[in-house]
């Protein structure tokens, strides 16, 4: 990553209140305690070797490679030649920085290696792969490599193949022939490594159709029809939604159409049969489409420059009904199906991992705009700005807490005051404030794409179009995860103080990880609510303030330079003196045995 364009978006963060968009310092997709799966074999492998990275996801398979460095996602590629990619980056095996020495520190990073392959039959083979740089990711620079290494006799690495950093291209395919009879041993092996910058999800190579075989044509055969994105989502905006709320009112939640990505990989166009079924949480099949038969064809064209949509180029979308998912029991909070689309082709048996995709549609507690990946981080950079996302509430119902789920980058915010914060809409943009929180600060969560919940003292009854988000009470960025994958921009507005616009800088479009929760709360952050009544008044404030804490308490009130102004014990109440206070905005925190909550003191 160029540092230089770092230190020129510090230098505006300073100077110029607006909208920033920066890369990531850590990988919060990758769950710390994920499980790779166990492969235990001494015997070298037979050709052909083959993966498209298409059938699991996080970390490469074991039965082919032997390190765990790469990022194995759906998330990052622009235009893949079929679903999923290894991404190469500036992070370790479990998403974190290599090395945080300084933010210029550059070096090795990854390495996928091949489990040792049996050559010594062979006179030559042809090692081919296809290689995209940056996708929705950072873009390397010119001191970046990617690189591939073969091992030869000798037990050496030899660099066959590399290449420097270069700006966001179409996958292109790479073809070595390997016919030197230092490589063609028993236990020959291959790697691709890449030399990065190690301080952050930085400089980006997605890896894709790695191939190795001595069958010339099958080299040249680039004959597949492919899912392309991970799309299956069959409701309305939200990829998820509380289950109540579904199930009482499916009109309102149910999309029409399931639009569905495919790639035709072949030179002319094919006649494809596609099916989906759903399955519940006990494996049991309860919907088939399409209900008139066992699957339904098109003819899919020969890509070009854009994937085929069935929503957009078939003559007939793929339809969904009310009832693909069926009605339970009244008491239930919470469900999952899964749902299998299959392409029936005539790829070449080798290719066709990539011909089902499998989507679990989540029902819970919360309204989730987001897919659940964060590839960037959001945030506004003034004292008093405000980020408000538009949700749509069918049901009548009490909001107890939001998720949001933040990203830990350089500028440190974990002591960065915000609210948050309810609007009613008017004509699609916020308008009147209904609600605002105690103070919080950003949380980090040390699991897979984690959300902190942050839990109302004031849970509040909403339905219909309501806006929710936070006010900030610091000029410094506050680093909500953006979703570059799942696009709501037309939901997404930010007050600078002069008014609402619509979140729209050059890198904006995406989905803020926001998430209103109803019904039951997770088990940690019951343990955060507020159980006695904390009230501040008059607040605006000019001459004096009450505080009422019902429990015996350590009253401290802060600046927003972060400095104790005031600090006081007491059992029940305290009546402050405001005539040394400047005019501005002050943070009371309370502080009891088991409690600590915060609130916004405006001094007039």
């Amino acid at each position: 990553m160029n540092r230089l364009i770092v230190v020129l978006i510090l230098i505006c963060q300073i100077s110029v209140a607006q909208e920033f968009v920066n890369p990531l310092m850590y990988n919060s997709q990758i769950p710390q305690s994920f499980p790779r799966s166990a492969f235990e074999s001494n015997t070298p492998l037979d050709l052909p070797f083959y993966d498209d990275f298409s059938d699991y996801l996080v970390y490469p398979k074991s039965s082919h490679w032997l390190d765990n460095d790469v990022f194995v996602n759906r998330n990052y590629p622009i235009n893949p030649l079929n679903i999923g990619v290894a991404t190469f980056d500036g992070l370790d095996s479990i998403g974190s920085a290599r090395n945080l020495a300084s933010e210029t520190v550059h070096g090795p990073s990854d390495f996928l290696t091949s489990r040792p392959i049996d050559l010594s039959n062979s006179s030559e083979v042809y090692l081919s792969f296809y290689l995209q740089s940056t996708g929705i990711g950072n873009e390397p620079e010119s001191n970046d490599i990617f690189m591939l290494e073969c091992l030869d006799t000798d037990l050496i690495w030899q660099t066959v193949w590399d290449t420097t950093g270069y700006s966001l291209s179409d996958f292109e395919k790479i073809i070595i022939t390997l016919d030197d009879n230092a490589f063609l041993h028993d236990t020959f092996q291959f790697r691709f490594h890449n030399e990065a910058t190690l301080s952050g999800n930085f400089d980006h190579w997605h890896l894709d159709n790695v191939l190795l075989t001595n069958d010339l044509s099958l080299s040249n055969d680039i004959e597949d029809l492919a899912f392309v994105y991970e799309t299956s989502q069959m409701l309305n905006f939200y990829t998820s939604i509380p289950w109540t709320h579904f199930d009482q009112n499916r009109a309102a939640y149910m999309a029409s159409t399931m639009d569905t990505w495919v790639r035709n990989n072949y030179s002319t166009t094919q006649s494809v049969d596609y099916t989906y079924d759903i399955y519940t949480q006990d494996n049991d099949l309860i919907f088939h489409y399409p209900s008139t038969g066992p699957s339904r064809n098109d003819e899919i064209p020969a890509f070009q420059t854009n994937n085929f949509s069935y929503s957009d180029d078939s003559p007939a979308a793929i339809t969904v009904g009310v009832s693909a998912f069926p009605s339970t029991s009244p008491g239930l909070k919470s469900n999952s199906f899964t749902i299998v689309q299959s392409l029936a082709t005539d790829d070449n048996d080798l290719f066709k991992t990539n011909d089902t995709l499998k989507y679990v549609q989540h029902f819970d507690n919360y309204y989730a705009l987001d897919d659940g990946s964060a590839e960037a981080s959001y945030g506004i950079n003034v004292e008093g700005g405000m980020v408000a996302m538009l949700f749509n509430i069918s049901e009548y119902d009490t909001l107890k807490a939001v998720q949001i789920h933040f990203e830990e980058n350089y500028e440190d915010s974990d002591g960065q005051a915000f609210s948050i914060t309810l609007w009613n809409s008017e004509s699609g943009i916020p308008s009147d404030i209904i609600y605002q929180s105690q103070i919080f600060y950003p949380q980090y969560i040390d699991v897979k794409n984690g959300f902190y919940e942050y839990v109302l003292e004031s849970p509040i009854s909403v339905s219909g179009s309501v806006f929710i988000g936070w006010e900030q009470y610091y000029d410094e960025i506050i680093n909500v995860g953006l979703d570059k994958n799942t696009i709501n921009n037309d939901r997404m507005f930010y007050n600078l103080g002069a008014g609402w616009n619509q979140s729209n800088c050059a890198d904006c479009d995406g989905t803020w990880m926001i998430r209103p929760v109803f019904g039951s709360l997770t088990t940690s952050s019951i343990d955060n609510v507020l159980t006695t009544y904390f009230g501040v008044y008059p607040n605006p404030a000019s001459t004096s303030v009450s505080i009422e804490f019902e429990e015996p308490h350590t009253l401290s009130v802060f600046n927003l330079s972060g400095k104790q102004v005031y600090k006081k014990f007491s059992d029940d109440r305290h009546n402050i003196d405001l005539q040394s206070f400047s005019k501005g905005i002050y943070i009371l925190e309370i502080q009891s045995d088991y409690q600590k909550h915060r609130k916004k003191l405006v001094v007039q």
